[in-house]
């Protein structure tokens, strides 16, 4: 199994790849997740989730807003006070902000943006870190996006924000490395899930067209034709905080079925 014995921190407990995250690291193996969102019932859904394939993961929740320095602490105090060590952090909170073009956009929400996708993923990242140096070994996988290299409508402030935060991995891959520390990115496009079917209702009833429309005008971009789904990706990110991505450190890996090729 990809994670056997492992402990897995998880932010960003959600419907669409944050729950995915928590039920495939119990599928691998995982000795432990420690899963945050700042609403309790995510919480609650996807531990059921992870009964309901029959895995014996413990699991820890805890509600957590990531742009609270306290609350990451907390996190992280309790999940080394449960578990005892933390061998992968996943940073998968985020949020979007509204779908603007930077010459209108509010550039206070900008800041409310960059609060969460960046300021917040770096503030649990650092409360993470001293448990991670004590132990000598640890892996970072923060979820990065395709728009900060390809702009699509209106994802200038989301794609800005995720944009620092790549730069930020490299420099934290650079700088941990001989603390036996790994970070890296994992650049996700559109994945099928409930995110993304709710942003295509939207956008169809927008523009008074078909659902099937949506789909096939953001399929058509990625070879094949399919988008990969939230589960696809999710098992992207444990590679990259697994043992078998052990010689991978600073990297930015694509997960978008090559809609987008370096």
């Amino acid at each position: 199994m990809l994670l056997k014995d492992k402990v897995i921190m998880i932010s960003g407990i959600g419907p669409g790849l944050g729950v995915k995250l928590a039920v495939e690291a119990a599928r691998e193996g995982a000795a432990g997740v420690a899963i945050a969102a700042r609403t309790e019932q995510k919480l609650i859904d996807a531990e059921a989730q992870i009964r309901a394939i029959g895995s014996a993961c413990e699991v820890l929740r805890l509600p957590t807003d990531i742009s609270d320095r306290s609350a990451c602490k907390r996190f992280v105090e309790a999940s080394v006070e449960r578990f005892g060590r933390i061998d992968g952090l996943i940073n998968s909170a985020y949020i979007h902000g509204d779908f603007m073009p930077v010459e209108s956009g509010n550039l206070e929400h900008w800041r409310e943006v960059f609060d969460i996708n960046l300021f917040g993923t770096l503030t649990l990242t650092q409360e993470v870190l001293p448990q991670m140096k004590a132990q000598q070994a640890g892996a970072i996988a923060i979820i990065n996006t395709l728009g900060a290299q390809k702009p699509y409508a209106g994802g200038a402030c989301y794609a800005a924000s995720k944009g620092s935060l790549a730069v930020a991995v490299r420099y934290l891959a650079s700088e941990l490395a001989a603390h036996g520390i790994r970070a890296n990115s994992l650049a996700c496009g559109w994945m099928w899930g409930e995110p993304v079917q709710a942003h295509i209702r939207q956008t169809a009833a927008t523009h008074g067209i078909a659902e099937q429309e949506v789909i096939d005008q953001y399929s058509a971009q990625i070879p094949g034709g399919r988008m990969p789904t939230d589960s696809d990706c999710a098992r992207a990110a444990l590679f990259l905080v697994s043992d078998y991505a052990g010689a991978i450190n600073g990297a930015l890996l694509d997960a978008n079925g090559g809609e987008y090729m370096r």
